[in-house]
């Protein structure tokens, strides 16, 4: 293993697996070169390891789907903040009151986009689900590589997501082109993923639950009730 990720070309040629702390500053910014310049990497959240890439190009967006042996679903984008998730989608009062409570953490918004991101990363939707992860590692990745990437479980499709790269299944592993080991993630227990409806009978309070995870789905209705929609 080289002592410094220097090399971009030697490091995506030699498949590299790289231990990082959150004070490795020189490491990170070359982990951001890396995705900036069409890498695709394995990185820890506070929630469980992912699969990372430029979310705005197409081609990273179908590399991953074929690393996961995923069908047409959407992925989700994490952020490096909340000024970041903004400039990417439109927030009304419910949405920017379970940001502000619940990010960073393992909250999933699928907001309405603003501009345009590839068909396959939102399924052709509109809408797009973002978070902001409470992993110091993760968040300076993001921040690196531009503020945005794409946050997908670094798992095959259907099989458990990782805690730590030890759990990475060999498969994903020969095929990204970086592996950043940030140690065991915190939680271990995928994002609760929320949808903000309008004039949904069938959703408490306009929110629509599409996968509970480390966040109970009450907790979410009770921060935005008598929010206005």
């Amino acid at each position: 293993m080289v002592s410094r990720l220097n090399d971009l070309e030697r490091v995506l040629e030699l498949g590299l697996r790289v231990r990082v702390t959150e004070v490795d500053e020189d490491k990170i910014m070359e982990i951001g070169d890396i995705v900036r310049r069409g890498g695709v990497i394995v990185y820890p959240t506070d929630t469980v390891y992912g699969i990372g890439g430029d979310p705005f190009r197409e081609d990273i967006v179908r590399r991953v789907f074929q690393i996961k042996r995923r069908g047409d679903k959407e992925m989700p984008v994490l952020v490096s903040s909340l000024e970041k998730a903004m400039e990417i989608a439109e927030f009304d009062d419910r949405a920017l009151t379970l940001a502000r409570l619940f990010w960073p953490g393992p909250l999933t918004l699928v907001l309405k986009m603003r501009g345009r991101f590839p068909y396959e990363l939102t399924a052709g939707r509109d809408k797009l689900g973002l978070r902001v992860p409470k992993n110091v590692i993760a968040l300076k990745i993001i921040e690196a590589s531009g503020g945005a990437i794409i946050g997908t479980s670094a798992n095959i499709s259907g099989r458990p997501p990782p805690r730590s790269v030890d759990e990475l299944d060999p498969v994903i592993e020969n095929e990204v082109d970086l592996v950043v080991d940030g140690g065991r993630t915190e939680l271990g227990v995928a994002s609760t993923v929320v949808e903000l409806i309008s004039g949904e009978e069938d959703c408490s309070d306009g929110i629509k639950v599409i996968r509970e995870g480390a966040i109970k789905a009450e907790d979410l209705i009770k921060a935005v009730r008598g929010v206005e929609p």
